[in-house]
């Protein structure tokens, strides 16, 4: 959530704090020759709070390095992107605490993957206290995009969210509470690159006190257990309470909804799952190609190279207000796969159809998901949007043509 709005799950880990109870013992396992690692990452959330997540934090490190696992710590105020991204190199699980603004949120009708469905770290202006204003710098968000081109977990992978808001669906405390669909849809969008892009076997989301603790205690004491079972052995799990869905980004994956009373009473999102339920830790790289991989591959599949193509992309093109440098022109900002990047010097120019045709010169990257389930190919100033289409831009997404090679400007094109 942006720094300043309220922290939903504040009030549930300050109350179980103050009915905390000594940890019941348990056996050690046999501790493998070479330890999974384990990276616990914990944003800054504020002064007062940060402190209570790294202590959730510390709780899920201790029940992985009981069980032998190896355990990299990025905690504010020294989780930058630089430490986090070694923390997460080669992990086999990554834990993450700290600020969350998924999509759909009430901040914005267009999603941005540059800074949504990612981690909030210690921004380029950070001071070194746990200051989490994103308006001035100490706090900045890394969004999927940025995750997706930057970190290198271990494959087949699990992801876990433990009190970032959206992650498991639910409204922050000041909004309208999510239904079925708006919990789902959040789900779906912050675990699409883990899974589609990372090649992760697994995302969970709790809003439980030390849910993480328990998640990675569980996947380490019992690594051939089922994910699906993983998420039904959570003390506070309720079958009653659990939706099962197809995943909205993912072909052949799940979203599981967990939606039970928990902080006073309160019926909420407050915890759940995404991939496919019947994987495990074990599988490693395999659980990947159990459950997602053949769906991402066929996705991946569906977009023939460019040289196949004879330089055409087919897909959806979003929009943003413009680049600087370029302000009030039309302009298009293309994923790196198609060429994209800020020019050194004269930009490359692309022609570009929609229910019109004109050439645009390239002026930056963007995050745009070539070779997944929304195939996004482009991202468009307004102007440009305008230019090509008579669609308004609270569509939010239209149909175009890329032609990447040189081609001949249509006749009835603006440019021609």
């Amino acid at each position: 959530m942006p720094p300043g709005e309220s922290v939903r799950p504040v009030l549930v880990i300050i109350t179980a704090l103050a009915t905390l109870v000594a940890s019941l013992g348990f056996a050690l396992p046999a501790r493998a020759a070479t330890p999974i690692k384990v990276a616990v990452i914990v944003g800054p959330v504020g002064e007062e709070l940060t402190p209570v997540y790294i202590g959730l934090a510390e709780a899920a490190a201790t029940e992985a390095e009981v069980r032998g696992a190896s355990v990299a710590r990025a905690y504010s105020p020294n989780a930058n992107a630089a430490q986090v991204l070694a923390a997460v190199e080669g992990a086999t699980i990554v834990i993450y605490l700290g600020h969350g603004v998924g999509t759909p949120n009430p901040y914005s009708p267009n999603p941005n993957a540059a800074t949504t469905n990612g981690w909030g770290l210690n921004g380029p202006n950070a001071v070194g206290t746990h200051a989490d204003a994103w308006s001035d710098g100490t706090l900045a968000y890394y969004g999927e995009a940025w995750i997706a081109a930057n970190a290198r977990p271990a494959p087949g992978w699990v992801m876990i969210y433990s009190n970032a808001c959206y992650a498991p669906g639910a409204s922050e405390g000041f909004d309208t509470p999510a239904d079925e669909k708006k919990a789902a849809d959040r789900v779906s969008a912050y675990s699409r690159a883990p899974l589609a892009e990372l090649g992760a076997s697994a995302y969970f989301a709790t809003d439980f006190y030390e849910g993480a603790a328990h998640l990675v205690g569980t996947l380490l004491d019992q690594p051939s257990l089922p994910y699906g079972e993983v998420f039904s052995s959570e003390p506070r799990f309720s079958a009653a309470g659990l939706a099962r869905l197809p995943h909205g980004l993912v072909s052949g994956a799940e979203t599981w909804l967990h939606r039970s009373a928990y902080f006073e009473g309160k019926l909420d999102y407050w915890y759940a799952f995404a991939g496919n339920p019947a994987a495990s830790l074990a599988d490693g790289a395999a659980g990947r190609a159990a459950g997602n991989e053949a769906s991402a591959a066929a996705a991946i599949g569906a977009v023939p190279p460019l040289t196949a193509i004879d330089g055409l992309a087919i897909g959806m093109a979003s929009s943003y207000a413009e680049s600087i440098g370029w302000e009030g022109q039309p302009t298009i900002a293309l994923p790196l796969e198609l060429g994209g990047g800020m020019p050194d010097g004269d930009p490359t120019w692309v022609l570009v159809c929609a229910d019109r045709c004109a050439s645009l010169p390239i002026v930056d990257s963007c995050p745009c998901f070539v070779g997944t389930t929304d195939q996004r190919v482009a991202n468009l100033s307004h102007d440009a949007w305008r230019l090509l289409s008579d669609a308004p831009l609270e569509e939010g997404l239209i149909r175009v043509e890329l032609y990447l090679a040189p081609a001949v400007i249509p006749a009835d094109s603006p440019d021609a």
